[in-house]
């Protein structure tokens, strides 16, 4: 749905244009800007369309609202499981086995789609902020509308929007506490990510837990974001993920990457409120814990 702003221009604001109020103080982008100019009502000033030039005065109410298309009613195969919800966005805990967003073969059973069809008649366009794969679990973050989504991926970027992941990787590392660093690359026909000296570059954080035989909990963080960096760089350690057939892990315990998102912290996008979640391990991987 739309997003609405409004704001009560104070003294400090009195002559400046409202291009320089939606800048410095709503801190708006030109494109957003650009947006809002040729949107129905996009920029209104006591109620009226204006131009970005106009100036304001104490007390006068500017507002903008962000267009959002329409979109059809969809239905879903799976109620999503909510961990937050506000105006802007919506975090949920995604169960192994579904996918991010819709694709291919995908166009009832995945969390973006199950979101929609959760939201009914609110729902716009619903963005994924990052994605985790089909078979690793927990949270993901979903922006309702493109200005919040624009906001959420620049903290992802800067390292404000953090993730922190519980892994459980085979064998037991040397160091208890270390920071993995390789260079991933995609090989044209093949789904695993490679080393590479042509390669991304990928830098990974983890602290042991704790150890079950020869399992390690592991808690990790990434200060880059690749596709699959988690299990190839473990992998290239000599530690693949339980269960995580793609990168050499054994299925004989679990049947999917020991993988699993649990805790996020961010901020609201347009309040910079606080917001921390996290969720516990799901039963495949605790079992893995339980010798």
């Amino acid at each position: 749905m739309p997003r609405e702003i409004s704001f009560t221009i104070e003294k400090e604001q009195n002559g400046l244009s409202v291009k320089a109020v939606l800048t410095s103080v709503l801190r708006l982008s030109r494109h957003e800007i650009s947006r809002l100019k040729f949107a129905e009502n996009g920029i209104t000033l006591n109620g009226r369309q204006v131009r970005t030039n106009q100036t304001v005065s104490s007390g006068d109410i500017l507002s903008i609202c962000f267009p959002e298309k329409p979109q059809e009613t969809v239905s879903a195969s799976f109620v999503p499981e909510i961990l937050y919800e506000d105006e802007d966005m919506i975090i949920v805990n995604k169960p192994a086995g579904i996918v991010s967003h819709p694709s291919h073969g995908h166009l009832e059973d995945d969390m973006g789609t199950a979101l929609r069809a959760y939201l009914k008649e609110k729902a716009g366009a619903v963005r994924a902020v990052g994605r985790l794969d089909k078979d690793v679990s927990g949270i993901v973050v979903y922006a309702k509308n493109q200005p919040a989504c624009a906001r959420l991926s620049a903290q992802r970027n800067s390292g404000i929007l953090r993730k922190s992941y519980l892994a459980a990787a085979e064998g037991i590392p040397e160091q208890p506490a270390g920071t993995i660093r390789c260079f991933l690359g995609k090989t044209e026909g093949k789904k695993a990510r490679e080393i590479t000296e042509s390669g991304k570059e990928c830098v990974t954080d983890y602290r042991l837990l704790e150890t079950h035989g020869e399992i390690s909990l592991l808690e990790v963080t990434i200060r880059t974001g690749r596709t699959h960096q988690i299990r190839a760089s473990f992998a290239s350690a000599g530690h693949p993920l339980a269960g995580d057939a793609l990168y050499g892990g054994s299925t004989d315990r679990i049947q999917r990457p020991a993988l699993h998102c649990a805790s996020l912290q961010c901020r609201q996008p347009f309040t910079g409120e606080a917001i921390t979640v996290s969720v516990p391990l799901p039963e495949d991987i605790r079992h893995l814990c339980e010798v």
